[in-house]
């Protein structure tokens, strides 16, 4: 497939009061392409998403799809955009097709056009064999892709989605991306806001990294874990019980200022500069009679770069605890 520019954010800002939600942000989304927006909450991904819908106009920079700037003709970028917010906007009375015909006629579609493109959305959607059923009987994941088959009646370029998979369980994530993964050989270019760690990985080609308002990363996920540098080592384990407060404030004080240790629930996570002070650390938290039941390093995941955290530069293999290491 021949890959070129649809949609063309280039350094737009965007304000909300005082604050600056979106500070010079340029990104392409190619044909044929799935890019993530990845970054923690506050720092832009949906006010990003909003200012490529149309939704909001950046107060500097421009907006465009295959060259039609959205401050210069509304109406013509609005039919090359198919926006999927979180929430489903769908009316669980009517039948899945019915609410393809209400919002359909709503897009100015009538007769045979509106009844093709309703039948052809449900098929992309792979709803088809559900076309009469109520959505009151729709699963979250059934009701999401019925969202995305709204989006796509007027046959936009560009299809941006809101964390689509926020509230699905695992199977209806996949089955969602299987939709989204059609569009994308089907030739359109897709643009979606995650939290997800794993799906941002291994779901999109491209991944935009956002912090505070600001593209700080950009490029095929696999790329942006090997770019990054070597120098801060981190573990993760579970205690046996969730420590107390303030025997946690004890611990953060020994380990010193230049260690992070946080404790969630039994969840407990220490980061350091180099392995020799993450040893010495864990050492200090299991003097002090924590009693880990496993701990680990993590692999290379963009989780490093989405916290400001380089990947270690060795993964060693999950560490027993002492008490149940085998005895030579």
């Amino acid at each position: 497939m021949t890959h070129s520019t649809a949609l063309l954010l280039d350094s737009i800002r965007v304000r909300y009061g005082q604050r600056l939600a979106v500070d010079g942000v340029s990104l392409t989304v190619d044909r044929g392409e799935i890019v993530g927006l990845l970054g923690p909450n506050g720092s832009g991904k949906s006010t990003t998403l909003a200012a490529a819908a149309g939704i909001i106009d950046p107060f500097e920079g421009t907006v465009s799809i295959d060259g039609v700037r959205r401050d210069q003709s509304a109406n013509r970028y609005a039919h090359r955009v198919g926006f999927v917010p979180q929430e489903p906007a769908l009316y669980d009375d009517l039948s899945a097709e019915a609410n393809l015909q209400f919002f359909g006629r709503l897009y100015g579609l009538h007769g045979l056009t509106l009844r093709d493109r309703v039948n052809d959305a449900l098929f992309r959607a792979r709803l088809d064999d559900r076309k009469a059923a109520r959505v009151s009987t729709f699963s979250g994941g059934m009701k999401q892709r019925l969202n995305l088959a709204v989006a796509l009646l007027h046959e936009p370029t560009v299809i941006l989605l809101d964390e689509p998979t926020a509230a699905l369980d695992p199977v209806s994530r996949d089955n969602l991306f299987a939709v989204l993964y059609d569009l994308r050989e089907q030739g359109h270019a897709i643009l979606l806001t995650t939290h997800h760690l794993d799906e941002a990985e291994h779901g999109c080609d491209r991944i935009a990294v956002l912090e505070a308002g600001k593209l700080v990363a950009c490029g095929k996920p696999w790329d942006l874990i090997r770019a990054q540098p070597v120098g801060r080592a981190v573990l993760y384990g579970h205690s046996r019980e969730v420590l107390p407060k303030f025997f946690q404030k004890v611990l953060k004080k020994r380990v010193g200022s230049g260690v992070a240790l946080e404790f969630t629930g039994r969840r407990v996570r220490i980061a350091a500069a180099t392995q020799e002070a993450l040893g010495k650390a864990l050492a200090i938290v299991l003097s002090d009679g924590v009693r880990l039941e496993t701990f680990r390093t993590p692999p290379g995941r963009l989780e490093h770069l989405v916290r400001g955290e380089p990947t270690p530069a060795a993964v060693p293999e999950p560490v027993p605890h002492p008490a149940e290491a085998p005895h030579s």
